[in-house]
């Protein structure tokens, strides 16, 4: 994981040297990428390689993100610490994929209560996400239900992770929890249908949609 966050960190002072829309990337291991063969080969780097397929800029991502996070720091530490590092430029893009650790750890009405607090705080137009499929079903669909209709309610736009997941799960992890590449194909599926992006038409060995 440290060597994600070292990545992460020297392409961040790369990315707030250069010209180019800005995307700035909150929340956990997942938006680190850990698990993929390289920080860029998780669904941030993929759905990049989209974007500037799409519209032919140069966009930076300037990325926030803490393996181990949940909502709440999301909330609290993330998003103030995304806007302090942009000095003042507005980002043309901001996503908030975090939940996975809140799912294990976080009481439910805790999770829900911060659930609104991150819709509450983010810019309209910004990209949430559900949470994927393979923890603790039953509570993560309660949760996600609420996400969609906070989001909507908000002007936020919804990546659907739990629908474009799900088992069987052989061939896409990496270690049983974080995706490896063809894992984070699917999750930059999702964060594309979002976007209103193209998705796998170019993206070579996706896994078959369950």
């Amino acid at each position: 994981m440290a060597a994600y966050r070292t990545a992460w960190e020297q392409a961040n002072d790369t990315a707030l040297a250069g010209n180019g829309p800005l995307w700035l990337v909150l929340g956990d291991s997942a938006a680190q990428g850990v698990g993929a063969s390289s920080h860029e080969s998780g669904y941030v780097g993929v759905v990049r390689d989209r974007l500037v397929a799409v519209d032919g800029r140069p966009w930076r991502i300037v990325n926030v993100s803490r393996s181990g996070a949940r909502t709440r720091e999301v909330v609290d530490v993330q998003w103030p610490a995304g806007l302090a590092a942009l000095s003042g430029v507005a980002p043309e893009l901001v996503t908030a994929v975090v939940g996975g650790n809140d799912a294990m750890r976080t009481r439910e009405q805790q999770w829900r209560r911060d659930i609104d607090e991150l819709c509450a705080a983010l810019p309209g137009g910004a990209v949430v996400a559900t949470v994927a499929r393979g923890l603790f079903e039953r509570r993560v669909q309660r949760v996600n239900a609420q996400l969609r209709s906070t989001a909507a309610a908000r002007g936020l736009r919804v990546a659907d992770l739990w629908a474009f997941t799900g088992a069987p799960y052989k061939g896409l992890y990496a270690d049983g929890f974080h995706p490896n590449d063809a894992g984070y194909l699917q999750w930059a599926d999702a964060l594309s249908a979002a976007l209103g992006l193209p998705a796998h038409a170019a993206d070579p060995a996706r896994p078959p949609p369950w």
